[in-house]
């Protein structure tokens, strides 16, 4: 936030103070002329939201108060079989030695709670068991000798025809590869193994044998002769049929109900007896793992990593050599953080022992940082969705101009021109979310417009066409793509619907009472694009990895589980996952043997097949189809941030004779991270292995290349290599050589990420951001590798000194900024600092927003900018010894005790735009809640610039029920706790402070500094305030937001500069 100098202070003798006056009376006129920084204007909503939606140490934040029985996971200190690179009988005394430890735990676990219930236990992926325990017992749970991390277990939520020939799969399969030998574990719903296209025998009889007539009839728990059968070789169910509506009850049988895994099973593997349907492995043998639900869509945290377990030791054993070579999972959560995730480092484990985990990248659209995990682990091999090759965009015509749709598939698809007038919800301004039912006839003959949100996309719809609409259109009310939303089973739905953008829906809805009309004719071919809910990354850790890595069709028509031989479209990324793990199951097959380095030993633990999880990754990856569109109307190419390597192409992985990866990271692609640029040149340089698979010479030239032109004519970032790579004959010869990348600060953009008000839009992170493949040819196959780095203009600011002298009025202080990036200077009281704390360990849901520093800030502001009366803002920064990519899983919050009774009356923190409970928009608000009613209401966008520590959170006085007249008089107790979103703790906490509105004693008033230049910081000490806690100092941030295009950059060692009184 930038302040103007405050000119009117320098020798304004009503203002001054006695040097050494700490211990002062207030100044009355502490706020006359106090400039308001400009970019609070910038960061204030249009109109303030409104909610009603609520949500240190070993043990987890939200087991603190817990009460009652809980279901938790207990992380033990031993690492876990995968992990200690074992195999054999050596695996099985391992996993015999965690099985002893974890029982010598159990048995303290029943000596604090006698009624405390083991649900399950893991050694091999995991060193952890999860247990039903009373929470009154957890904190000394937390202190056992042997206990790292103990929280609340996590759950997550699941997200061919003419498929199986566009990715090449029906070339191979016809040359005689088909998967044949390869174990494809599917983490899901289960598989219906009677369908007709899973090798059953496709008969209603057939299923109801299996599965019975209800969630709770007996035979769907047991086998019954029926299974295993010929393409379904083995499974487990971990969930049972009630479970989230009741506990998990393990059986047996994994036959589905839901209907999620039976159509990733048959998009992997599927095959009819008859031979006439084929997925894209048909080969492949199948292992249904029965981890998600059957009558909900969410997948048990407890299952999941015991599913994990199951598929590296399906016996039990310990000795791995029945594991299976892929495991598919199509789940995730959103904005994941593959470091603290459990499933995730799980993920990683399996790895280890050679097995390849393909997973979702996510459905949460085209948003900087948005992809999920576990496919964000970095051994996981991320899948993105592209369309299928018959995909067609619809065009929508309003007043002679055309303007995309997404079809809902759930709807009737027109086979003629529909057209009515353009109405906006009822026409009176109301149900505008069209989740009501609207008056009988009231639509008629009309094309209706309503808002998303509020209900199921099909209610909408429904509503519409109850009422006598001709079309149901879904606007967006956020940034992002539109997309195919999910059938919420509101039936009957009689006309077409479609989504449409955010400002697509602004337009419709100032063209009301205008003719809207949709020709099935006119649209545009969607093969080779992306689909716009497929989320976008990169990696939401410290490391930025490309994720996700590679695409593929998502909406392949497969198996519909109970049906016999039913077979619909699956879509999202949950279909995508299935196409690229039936590709590895090829790819494996194609390459069978043995493979061993040139020295003839083999190079770490191979997949039984020929290749290491990270050479079907990079094969695949290196070979895929890079010409992918992110947007059909403009033709502008996907950022390899929501693409990676390109559309899987199978055919062309298996011909390809080489393969090339980085050295250091299991991907084929080189992520050469985020960058703060300070100085005028900076270079960063990553190893290739490149790997020959023939029995020839390979003579590669090296290719450099940009995916957009404006980057490589910006020229503020080259790409250095060899020009040409020698790679020796012989199967495993392996040859390595550097790549760097150099950064020129002068020419970088400036810095356009945000996460408040930019925290959804893609554009920022592609204008940001620099990418590329980098292709090795030998003119007659090349392979390629992405490479992406997203560089940020930075500060680096030194002051002329960090002690600040009482009684100063002013102390000028100098600053020398000696980056390339503007320092957007703002300056709050210090309240407080806090000590470094221990980070959580790998995969222990125990990440740690640490506190370094709290400040505050009051501005006074005239009637009718907060309400129609004066009023303040308060403006609390917060500084974290750690960054977080996107504020979204970090959660500050403010506690407020406004009355001083010892209750908190107010919190303000920092949540998504959708509400503080959800993270569907990508969006942080500064949110305040007010304890006693519940409700919540914001007026700002959060102040976070990504990749940074600095948080600002900003609110108006009549959130907290005051005004001008508190200022200088009401005192307020206040808390800083910060918290993961996700995984709650554990944390970091600032208490006991006490705080006045314009009582700061410690003003700092700075200029802004450009690059390679000086300015000032002039520093006003008002003296203590009566009653207030005593203030240590300034905090002096340094990357503040200043607008599109300057919303800041400093190196992490200057972001937030500590300004002390001596």
């Amino acid at each position: 936030m930038n302040s103007k100098k405050l000119a009117t202070l320098a020798g304004a003798m009503a203002l001054v103070v006695a040097a050494g006056s700490s211990g002062a009376a207030p100044v009355a006129d502490r706020g006359a002329n106090r400039e308001l920084p400009a970019s609070i204007s910038t960061l204030k909503l249009k109109t303030p939201l409104a909610s009603r939606e609520i949500e240190i140490s070993r043990l987890h934040e939200s087991l603190r108060a817990a009460k009652g029985e809980q279901r938790v996971i207990v992380r033990l200190r031993n690492p876990a079989v995968a992990q200690l690179g074992l195999t054999g009988s050596a695996a099985a005394q391992a996993k015999i030695n965690l099985r002893n430890e974890q029982a010598n735990l159990l048995d303290r676990i029943r000596a604090l709670d006698p009624n405390a219930r083991v649900v399950a236990s893991t050694q091999v992926v995991l060193n952890a068991v999860f247990v039903e325990i009373d929470a009154a017992v957890l904190p000394k749970l937390a202190m056992d000798k042997d206990v790292v991390r103990v929280a609340p277990v996590g759950n997550y939520q699941l997200d061919l025809s003419e498929t199986v020939p566009y990715i090449g799969a029906a070339a191979v399969q016809a040359k005689g590869v088909t998967g044949r030998g390869i174990k494809v574990a599917v983490l899901d719903s289960g598989i219906d193994y009677t369908h007709r296209n899973l090798g059953g025998p496709g008969t209603l009889e057939a299923y109801e044998a299996a599965y019975g007539t209800s969630t709770d009839d007996p035979r769907n728990t047991t086998r019954d002769g029926l299974f295993p059968t010929a393409k379904v070789i083995d499974g487990y169910d971990f969930v049972g049929e009630v479970w989230p509506n009741g506990p998990e009850a393990p059986d047996p049988d994994p036959i589905d109900f839901e209907g999620h895994g039976t159509h990733v099973a048959d998009i992997i593997g599927g095959r009819s007896v008859d031979g006439l349907h084929k997925g894209v492995a048909p080969g492949a043998s199948l292992l249904a793992v029965k981890v998600c639900s059957a009558v909900s869509s969410s997948c048990s945290g407890i299952a999941l990593i015991q599913g994990m377990e199951f598929a590296v030791n399906p016996n039990g054993d310990g000795r791995l050599n029945d594991r299976v070579d892929v495991i598919n999972m199509s789940l995730g959560s959103p904005y994941g953080q593959p470091f603290d995730d459990d499933l995730s480092a799980a993920v990683d484990n399996a790895t280890m022992v050679g097995v390849l985990t393909v997973a979702s990248a996510g459905n949460s659209a085209d948003k900087p940082f948005a992809n999920g995990t576990p496919g964000g682990a970095i051994s996981a091999l991320s899948v993105a969705q592209t369309a299928v090759p018959s995909g067609f965009l619809p065009l929508l015509q309003l007043n002679g101009t055309s303007y995309p749709a997404v079809f809902q598939p759930w709807s009737v698809l027109p086979t003629a021109p529909v057209e009515g007038p353009l109405q906006y919800a009822n026409g009176a301004g109301g149900n505008l979310d069209g989740c009501a039912a609207f008056a009988p006839g009231s639509l008629a003959g009309k094309a209706v417009i309503v808002n998303r949100g509020g209900c199921n996309f099909t209610l909408k719809a429904k509503n519409v066409g109850d009422a006598g609409g001709v079309m149901a259109i879904i606007g967006l009310i956020a940034p992002g793509d539109p997309f195919e939303g999910g059938d919420g089973g509101d039936r009957p739905i009689t006309i077409p619907s479609y989504m449409v953008s955010q400002a697509i829906a602004t337009t419709f809805k100032g063209q009301v009472g205008q003719t809207l009309r949709v020709d099935p004719a006119i649209g545009i071919p969607l093969a080779g694009s992306m689909v716009g809910s497929s989320s976008r990354g990169p990696q939401h850790e410290d490391t930025h990895l490309i994720k996700p890595e590679i695409g593929a069709p998502g909406a392949s028509v497969s198996a519909i589980a109970g049906s016999g031989d039913g077979t619909g479209p699956f879509g999202g990324t949950s279909g995508a996952a299935p196409m690229v793990a039936g590709a590895a199951a090829l790819l494996l097959e194609a390459t069978g043997g043995t493979k061993a380095t040139a020295k003839g030993t083999p190079n770490g633990l191979a997949v039984g097949h020929g290749l290491r999880p990270v050479e079907v990754k990079a094969r695949l990856m290196n070979n895929a189809f890079t010409d992918v569109e992110n947007n059909v109307l403009t033709g502008e190419l996907a950022p390899i941030t929501r693409i990676g390597g390109g559309e899987v192409r199978v055919d062309q992985a298996i011909a390809a004779p080489a393969a090339a990866w980085d050295n250091d990271v299991p991907q084929g692609a080189l992520s050469f991270g985020f960058v703060d640029v300070a100085d005028d040149v900076v270079t960063i340089t990553r190893t290739v292995r490149v790997r020959n698979y023939s029995n020839k010479l390979i003579n590669y030239a090296v290719k450099p290349s940009f995916r957009f032109a404006n980057d490589e004519a910006n020229g503020a970032v080259s790409v250095s290599a060899p020009s040409t790579v020698n790679v020796g004959p012989g199967r495993g010869s392996d040859t390595l050589f550097d790549v760097s990348i150099t950064i020129d600060g002068s020419l970088l953009r400036g810095n356009f990420m945000n996460s408040g008000s930019a925290g959804a839009d893609p554009t920022t992170l592609t204008t940001n951001e620099y990418d590329g493949y980098l292709v090795l040819d030998d003119g007659k196959h090349p392979i390629h590798l992405p490479w992406h780095v997203l560089p940020r203009k930075a500060a680096r600011v030194t002051p002329s000194t960090a002690e600040l002298i009482e009684g100063s009025f002013p102390q000028a202080i100098g600053l020398n900024n000696n980056g390339v990036g503007t320092a957007q200077n703002d300056a709050y009281a210090l309240l407080a600092t806090s000590p470094k704390l221990t980070v959580g360990g790998r995969g222990e849901q125990s990440p740690t927003p640490d506190i370094r520093a709290v400040g505050i800030n009051t501005f006074p502001v005239p009637a009718g900018f907060c309400s129609a009366n004066p009023s303040f803002i308060w403006a609390f920064a917060v500084n974290t010894w750690g960054r977080q990519q996107h504020l979204l899983p970090v959660s500050h919050q403010v506690e407020l005790d406004t009355d001083r009774d010892g209750a908190v009356d107010y919190v303000v923190l920092n949540r998504d735009f959708s509400g503080p409970t959800t993270i569907s928009d990508g969006r942080q608000l500064s949110w305040v809640l007010n304890v006693a009613t519940g409700g919540l209401s914001a007026f700002f966008f959060a102040e976070h610039s990504t990749n940074t520590g600095n948080t600002v959170l900003l609110i108006c006085g009549e959130q907290i029920g005051m005004g001008a007249a508190d200022l200088l008089s009401t005192q307020v107790n206040m808390n800083v706790f910060a918290q993961d979103f996700y995984f709650g703790g554990p944390g970091d906490l600032v208490e006991g402070l006490t705080v006045t509105p314009l009582g700061e004693r410690w003003l700092g008033v700075p200029e802004d500094v450009a690059g390679g230049s000086t300015g000032n910081l002039d520093v006003y000490d008002f003296g203590a305030f009566p009653g207030n806690s005593p203030e240590l100092g300034l905090m002096l941030i340094t990357n503040g937001d200043r607008g599109a295009g300057n919303r800041g950059g400093a190196t992490k060692d200057t972001e937030a500069l500590l300004l002390l009184a001596d």
